[in-house]
């Protein structure tokens, strides 16, 4: 009964607030570790390594690395890490073909979601609501080698924002052909990025520049502002202007300075019209389009492919000189495509851009509050990537990645150091971990109950600001330290709760995904073998004792440690250890339970929760 009562103690510390946040600002202090200075411990990464023992990274370096580089890792990729090298490991993925998202709708989902509308007498137009493309995003994490594009496709959708929760709903591909245009931008230049993300009709439709007209004097009507306003604040520049280690610029009398102004809006909207479908929906009869004609301006979404970028209107497009940021001037009589490319150079050109998209990938990878030093060192590397070249986003994350504020273990006992796990990444980190799968081979997972749960699944947010802002400070001593803590936005009494139950049904029923059954096209005879299931044979297979034995110390200790290099980096404290420890003691149960026990009770410490 004690150590039940233990127990229970335990968890509830993990669901207060308060606990959550002290361990954001304080976990690894107790650890005591130190890094190497020495010049002959130089490792081929080209700074000093984590472990300080030599040129390749240990285990714990190595896992604690692939947390922040991956969706997950399990043990074998972490070990792999060990021979192959950080460095080297960046730059082979930088050369993994890229999932092919829309073709995998194509080819596998569409079908079966075109046909099961047909079955159930409902609508075809629709085909395919927003849960095709959650089962195509859950293919790509399952089966796809692109573990680090993953990674950093996962961030540029919480940075360049569309979500289904909008007309989208109905429309997958859209969702999906923009999901893969962020996914073969990560490691691309960001000013094709820009453009890109521009020309997108789900884009287009999301911040309302599909279909929007020049000015019409008569009927009192102007250019929609929307787009012109996010792709400033929330896509390029932000709200005020920056020093390039991130810090605010201040004018003479001690006030911040705005980057733009509702003029600049104004002038910036003025670009951004005329821009339409540049064919009929994919979906259309053949024949029908025939007779109708090319597309034409201001047509209806359904009429519109998704797939391919908006084209441009000339008739439609607001005429004359606008006036763009720091005294460019776009001159009357060239083509709106030309008006369209200017602008997107004075954003992509802006000086803001590296220390303000700079931070922002740090914040997704690496840590919520970086310091001004780590911001200037990452905007340099999007300024110039060593060979005179803006923008390259390769450079930028190699620089997030390979910093010594994300490499060097003594960042460890800093004490505002480290993340908030979001739960999206917690989830694939279990799937991943311990290598979930099926007699399939698919992952058609909806993961509605995840998210009904955890508020979060990836193109699904509340708005165009993300599920949460990265300059959300919760209350208590976050706040009172004026730091920064993005993804306690969405953690609350409810989701922390919700969370604990989560993990139980992942470990302990091997309820993992809510798995394709309703949506196949024949409802009532749904294929066999998609429930899937984790796979911990090689944790299990640490303990040998039967059921009905009391286990071994040393296989407990066994097992912890091995948990504790997969999930928690090798940072997991010795409180957390010895609640392990004091519940096995004397545990009847099977391998199977107790490894699967121990999991969970890592997953949902605060250890695991926050990423140091």
């Amino acid at each position: 009964m004690k150590k039940w009562t233990f127990l229970f103690c335990f968890l509830c510390l993990v669901v207060q607030g308060q606990q959550q946040y002290q361990d954001y600002i304080g976990n690894g202090h107790h650890l005591g570790v130190s890094v190497s200075t020495s010049s002959n411990l130089q490792a081929s990464d080209g700074f000093n390594t984590v472990s300080g023992i030599g040129k390749m990274p240990d285990l714990e370096s190595a896992s604690r690395f692939l947390g922040q580089a991956t969706l997950g890792a399990d043990y074998e990729t972490i070990e792999d890490l060990t021979q192959t090298g950080i460095s080297q490991w960046i730059e082979e993925q930088f050369n993994e073909p890229a999932f092919p998202f829309l073709t995998h709708l194509d080819d596998t989902l569409t079908p079966a979601a075109y046909l099961s509308h047909v079955n159930a007498g409902e609508n075809p137009a629709d085909f395919g609501i927003w849960e095709y493309f959650r089962f195509v995003w859950w293919e790509s994490i399952m089966t796809g080698n692109d573990l680090l594009r993953d990674r950093v496709t996962l961030a540029l959708s919480e940075i360049f924002v569309i979500s289904s929760r909008s007309d989208l709903y109905d429309y997958t591909e859209g969702v999906c052909d923009y999901y893969e245009m962020l996914h073969q931008n990560a490691f691309g230049n960001y000013r094709d990025l820009l453009y890109d993300v521009t020309m997108h009709p789900a884009m287009g439709n999301y911040l309302s520049h599909l279909n929007n007209p020049k000015s019409n004097p008569l009927a009192n009507t102007f250019p929609d502002e929307n787009y012109a306003r996010e792709v400033m604040q929330l896509f390029s520049i932000g709200l005020y202007e920056l020093n390039q280690d991130g810090s605010r610029k201040l004018d003479a009398n001690g006030d911040f300075i705005p980057t733009y102004d509702n003029e600049d809006i104004r002038e910036f909207a003025k670009i951004f019209t005329g821009l339409g479908a540049a064919k009929w929906s994919r979906h259309a009869i053949e024949e029908d389009t025939t007779n109708w004609g090319p597309v034409p301006f201001g047509a209806c979404l359904w009429c519109t492919d998704l797939t391919l970028p908006m084209k441009m209107f000339e008739e439609e497009h607001e005429p004359g000189t606008k006036y763009l940021l720091n005294g460019q001037i776009v001159p009357t009589g060239q083509t709106a495509m030309e008006d369209i490319n200017d602008a997107i150079d004075n954003l992509y050109n802006h000086p803001n851009v590296g220390p303000f998209i700079g931070k922002l990938l740090i914040q997704r990878l690496v840590k919520s509050n970086p310091s001004p030093e780590y911001i200037f060192r990452v905007a340099g590397a999007f300024n110039d990537n060593g060979s005179g070249v803006r923008g390259d986003l390769q450079a930028v994350i190699r620089a997030i990645l390979l910093d010594p504020e994300a490499r060097d273990c003594s960042w460890i006992d800093v004490m505002d150091h480290g993340m908030l796990r979001e739960p999206i990444v917690r989830y694939t980190h279990a799937v991943r971990a311990f290598n979930a799968s099926n007699s399939s081979g698919r992952f058609y997972n909806w993961a509605g109950y995840f998210e009904d749960e955890q508020l979060q699944h990836p193109m699904n947010s509340p708005s165009v600001f993300n599920f949460f802002l990265p300059d959300y400070q919760p209350l208590g001593m976050v706040a009172d330290l004026d730091l920064v803590a993005p993804e306690f936005q969405i953690f609350n009494s409810a989701t922390s709760l919700s969370y604990v139950n989560l993990n139980r049904a992942y470990f302990n029923w091997d309820y993992v995904f809510d798995d394709f059954v309703g949506w196949y096209p024949d409802r009532n005879n749904p294929p066999a073998g998609y429930q899937t299931s984790l796979d911990m044979s090689d944790e299990e297979g640490l303990i040998t004792a039967p059921y009905g034995s009391v286990f071994l110390d040393a296989e407990i200790e066994e097992l912890i440690d091995r948990l504790d290099i997969i999930l928690t980096h090798g940072n997991l404290s010795e409180n957390t250890k010895q609640v392990i420890r004091d519940t096995a003691d004397g545990l009847y149960a099977d391998p199977w339970a107790i490894t699967r026990f121990t999991a969970w009770i890592i997953m949902i410490s605060p250890d695991y929760a926050v990423m140091k």
